[in-house]
């Protein structure tokens, strides 16, 4: 799948890297056990089969009002086929959930967009762990410190998952 991402800043990255780190070092599953150059703590806005780079200076645009801060607020669960994804859960501010319509208004033609990413659907959320058990949840939770509070968002990127390339927009 193909996805338009909001980025965090290299300080703000920091704080989810360590939680990489605590569950790598626990030797639970973590987004920190993957090596590849695009792997950044994000958020997902929108995802498809394919995202076309014809969108991209619409992307771009949209871009111009980062940065914008989004508020951590603990630990969330989402519930998959291969186990239980845990992440950082985003508190919705009226600026996200406006920035979060107009990329999903740019890229209208885009067909087959996931059903988690639309508006009135989407919970905003950085991917800590994938196909974890409950009993891994269990020791994740006891082990990762509460929400980081507030955190600056300063980039659109567009991850291209056929040819593995990253398009970013904005300062991050």
């Amino acid at each position: 799948m193909d996805s338009v991402e909001l980025l965090l800043d290299v300080d703000a990255e920091h704080f989810v890297h360590r939680d990489w780190s605590i569950l790598k070092q626990a030797g639970l599953p973590s987004q920190g056990r993957h090596s590849a150059a695009s792997n950044r703590p994000h958020i997902t806005l929108l995802a498809a089969p394919r995202i076309p780079a014809e969108y991209d200076d619409g992307l771009a645009a949209l871009a111009e009002v980062l940065p914008l801060p989004i508020h951590t607020a603990g630990l969330i669960l989402f519930e998959t086929g291969r186990g239980q994804v845990l992440a950082r859960l985003g508190v919705v501010s009226g600026a996200l959930l406006e920035l979060h319509r107009a990329v999903h208004s740019a890229l209208q033609g885009v067909p087959g967009i996931a059903a988690n990413c639309v508006p009135d659907r989407w919970v905003p959320h950085i991917t800590l762990a994938r196909a974890m058990n409950p009993a891994q949840v269990a020791q994740a939770i006891d082990l990762l410190p509460g929400a980081h509070g507030q955190l600056p968002l300063t980039a659109l990127r567009r991850w291209d998952s056929h040819e593995k390339t990253t398009t970013t927009f904005g300062s991050g």
